[in-house]
């Protein structure tokens, strides 16, 4: 038979919560809570608690509101700094008096005199949420400290992410004598209670906006008055009960309270039409519905209210009709609302729901803002461009609620303070859950090739990471992906052909941390990338970056225009210099990022893999390029990647011309696709264009042609340049760019000066003109590739991040 219980909520907000936590919203003066202290009693009884408390920030006055009513407690959650440090924690008393308040007040500017007074005092009290530091300034230091000074520990907070309790949990119930010591020792505070290595659990929901209350509380043996249940607390008889938070539950609180706040703010009438519109819509929303779909009769009713108080002509007046119009116009849209069924179908979650369609609608007029910016850079009007992004600023802002929820502490910070109570991390804290972002796995290039052999090296090898993309159409390629709907897509100024998408930000945060990823690989800095870094701040997990492209040269050779490579350096600078990690492709490029200020021991190289089976000289077919109009008699010089104009394939035109006014048997044969494609046809009528091969094909390509040839100098790498050296060909390449450091000059292939076609043709004369030489160097090239392994190169890029 169950014993009989007392219950309490013992972390609770109301309106006397004054100043939020987060900066944006404390610049729209929004109060951390707005909850009515009677009816956060009333909600509490409800539930089930026998004493009810509320815990407002330095304040007792709820309390004062209610003290009057059968089992309340007085509480207060007090902001208690340690002395001449910046570093701040809350602590939870229960059971004060107003006295003992003020004093409080007068000593919370000291830690250590503040806590001297709650033994004296013989006051119950616990440290709350430990790991979600007020100011993000707790040190391991400073939670050693605590742990010296402090018995009770919130154990389950019902506001902040559950995994933050579990930590909790964890570090404090792992410790022993000898690490208590270890604390003194190095800390020079001795403990100020017994076995100090034994600490008890409170729990409280930490309810701000009057959603959630009695989320989690606290259990005691049955007692009849609230001075037993304190001195159950008080003497470790207790247990905390119930669940950790969500971010979507937090975002839902905070809403109702911003409502709640600006309803009595701009004093909403129940007479206004506007108010019961307002009103009705904003508890469809916190129901998880479509706050505009209105009921027949509602909609009466709210006309008949407004012509009644003669609003509705208000609503009427010139300076009322432009705005209802646009607002009306657009969620009246039978694609929007048809939208928000589909995207909410199957969810059960008020919150989840509610998140849904907040996503949605602000991801569509955020989409439409960014294609007007796109449009406007595309026209070269920089500052109508800036323009037209500025109604981005009051969508971030209705927005807040979710980016402030979706904010964490630093995961490295959890763990050092784990690893200094527990001396080890708990699993779910370790590093061994990785996202893989990129905005190119559909494309054809070096980029997406890498992600798919490396990830498909590391799930065959056990390791749990997945790719994240974002197109409207994802094929299957058997690897772990998970795709976000697009919610547009859009060409590239200058590169038509490239499109990139507009990812849902919001969603990407979200399932991110729902899913507890500990460390985000970026490959591209584009929109998924952004997305991606903003989540790593965000979410206070490490953002490891690969700079795979040379974008500035890109950008350099397509629009011909200095200014805007500047522009690109700029922020690629910026991205890549917010990285934990940033990864290069060659030692050239890793120089260079540290001439642009990337400190060096951010720099590493990327491990490289090769399927040396699948790219072999054994894969060569006579009739390969015969097959294709190679005549009897002719040199195939191969190229294979993208066709465009970045690959500096002019300068490949220059050389073989050249090398047909001298008669030069040799042909020019093209694997691949791209913008170029046409115009090469032109300017090489005679060359052979195969379009896009892939696997064994592109096997037999590679080994069927007699050399390869990449005057590139915008690549990072060269999947490309390996490919043909394990298939046996010597290479010729330029003397920029990553595919440089690949080629030993005059030992497996040539190094030529970069866009100089005399010195290129010269190579390709000599490799023509001379099978010896082609077979001597061919067979240098093989040997310097065959041991390359993607699962290797894996392990190595895996074991470079800290588990």
């Amino acid at each position: 038979m169950n014993q009989p219980i007392s219950k309490a909520d013992l972390h609770i907000h109301s309106r006397f919560s004054t100043r939020a936590a987060d900066w944006v919203l404390r610049r729209f003066d929004f109060p951390a809570s707005y909850s009515d202290p009677l009816q956060n009693y009333q909600r509490l009884r409800d539930a089930g608690m026998q004493y009810v408390t509320l815990t407002d920030h330095n304040t007792i006055a709820g309390c004062l509101e209610i003290a009057h009513l059968p089992g309340v407690i007085f509480g207060e959650e007090v902001t208690v700094h340690f002395p001449d440090e910046e570093c701040r924690v809350h602590i939870l008393v229960w059971g004060l008096t107003e006295t003992q308040h003020r004093e409080m007040q007068v000593l919370r500017e000291n830690i250590f005199e503040f806590q001297k007074y709650l033994a004296a005092a013989n006051l119950a009290h616990a440290v709350a949420h430990p790991f979600q530091s007020p100011n993000d300034k707790l040190t391991p230091l400073h939670f050693q400290k605590l742990i010296l000074l402090f018995r009770h520990f919130e154990g389950i907070n019902g506001r902040y992410l559950a995994r933050w309790s579990e930590a909790t949990q964890f570090s404090l119930n792992a410790l022993t004598p000898r690490t208590i010591e270890t604390f003194v020792a190095r800390t020079g505070i001795e403990p100020t209670h017994a076995e100090p290595w034994k600490k008890v659990f409170v729990g409280g929901s930490d309810d701000h906006g009057g959603v959630y209350p009695a989320r989690a509380w606290t259990e005691t043996p049955y007692c009849d008055t609230a001075v037993d249940f304190l001195k159950n607390i008080r003497d470790g008889q207790c247990t905390p009960s119930g669940e950790g938070g969500t971010p979507l539950a937090l975002a839902h609180g905070t809403y109702n309270t911003a409502f709640q706040f600006l309803k009595a703010k701009f004093a909403l009438k129940p007479g206004d039409p506007a108010a019961g519109l307002i009103e009705k819509g904003f508890s469809r929303f916190m129901e998880g519905k479509d706050p505009t779909e209105f009921t027949l009769a509602e909609k009466l009713g709210f006309l008949a209210q407004g012509i009644a108080s003669g609003k509705v002509f208000e609503l009427a007046m010139a300076g009322n009709t432009s705005l209802w119009k646009e607002l009306s116009s657009y969620f009246s849209k039978p694609e929007v609302k048809a939208a928000m069924a589909r995207e909410t179908a199957g969810v059960v979650e008020p919150e989840r729901r509610a998140f849904l369609m907040a996503n949605l609608v602000a991801n569509q007029l955020g989409y439409r803002f960014f294609t007007q910016f796109i449009a406007q850079i595309s026209g070269g009007k920089f500052i109508e461009s800036i323009q037209t992004i500025s109604p981005l600023v009051p969508i971030a802002g209705l927005l807040s609620p979710y980016l402030h929820a979706l904010r964490q502490p630093r995961r490295e910070t959890v763990r050092e303070l784990t690893r200094t109570a527990a001396g080890t991390i708990p699993p779910f804290l370790q590093n061994r859950k990785r996202a893989w972002f990129t905005d190119t796995l559909e494309d054809v290039n070096g980029v997406a090739t890498t992600i798919r052999k490396m990830i498909a090296a590391g799930v065959a090898s056990g390791y749990d990471v997945k790719v994240m993309t974002c197109r409207s159409e994802v094929g299957d390629h058997g690897i772990p992906l998970k795709n976000f709907t697009p919610v547009g897509e859009f060409e590239l100024p200058e590169y038509e052909l490239q499109r990139l998408s507009f990812p849902p930000v919001l969603a990407v945060l979200e399932h991110l941390i729902r899913e507890n990823y500990s460390e985000l690989i970026i490959s591209t800095p584009g929109p998924l990338g952004l997305a991606a870094l903003l989540a790593a701040k965000t979410l206070g997990i490490r953002a490891v970056g690969i700079y795979h492209t040379d974008f500035p040269q890109y950008v350099r050779i397509l629009t011909d225009d200095s200014f805007m490579e500047t522009l690109t350096w700029d922020f690629m600078h910026w991205f890549y210099s917010q990285l934990d990690i940033v990864y290069v492709n060659s030692e050239d490029y890793r120089k260079c990022w540290v001439d642009r200020g990337i400190p060096a021991e951010k720099l590493k190289i990327l491990p490289r893999g090769l399927d040396t089976k699948l790219f072999s000289r054994s894969r060569r077919e006579a009739d390969f390029w015969r097959s294709r109009g190679l005549r009897d008699g002719e040199v195939a010089m191969l190229f294979v990647g993208r066709i465009s104009k970045e690959k500096n394939l002019d300068t490949l035109v220059a050389a073989t011309r050249r090398l047909a006014e001298w008669q030069i048997p040799v042909r020019p044969v093209f694997v691949g696709d791209g913008p170029y494609l046409a115009e090469m046809k032109k300017l090489l009528p005679d060359a052979i264009f195969t379009g896009y091969l892939k696997g064994e094909d592109l096997a037999k390509a590679y080994a069927s042609a007699d050399f390869f040839v990449f005057p590139s100098t915008t690549d990072t790498f060269g999947n490309v340049v390996i490919e043909a050296q394990a298939c046996g060909l010597p290479v010729i390449v330029s003397d920029v760019g990553g595919p440089r450091d690949l080629v030993s000059h005059g030992k497996d292939g040539f190094v030529t000066k970069a866009l100089d076609s005399v010195e290129l043709s010269e190579a390709i004369r000599r490799l023509s003109e001379d099978p010896g030489l082609r077979e001597r160097l061919g067979a240098a090239a093989r040997a310097k590739v065959e041991n390359r392994d993607w699962t290797e190169a894996f392990q190595k890029f895996w074991t470079n991040s800290p588990e």
